[in-house]
């Protein structure tokens, strides 16, 4: 049984490291049901997808602002 955990604990580590973030927000994230250990990808992609419009928006800002981007 104690394999098992161990097992357990490399694959969360592993999940963690692929959406780079801590372990303990990826297991917050599966104990509120916000992802589940087979859509990783769907969620890091989502995940993503919003870092990119964040950044596209600050770019705007900054132009708009003549920032000089």
């Amino acid at each position: 049984m104690t394999t098992v955990l161990i097992d357990d604990d490399e694959r969360l580590a592993h999940a963690a490291d692929f959406l780079n973030v801590s372990t303990e927000y990826l297991q917050h994230l599966l104990d509120q049901g916000q992802v589940s250990m087979e859509s990783l990808t769907e969620y890091k992609e989502k995940q993503r997808s919003k870092s990119q419009h964040a950044l596209q928006q600050l770019v705007t800002q900054a132009q708009e602002l003549n920032m000089g981007y």
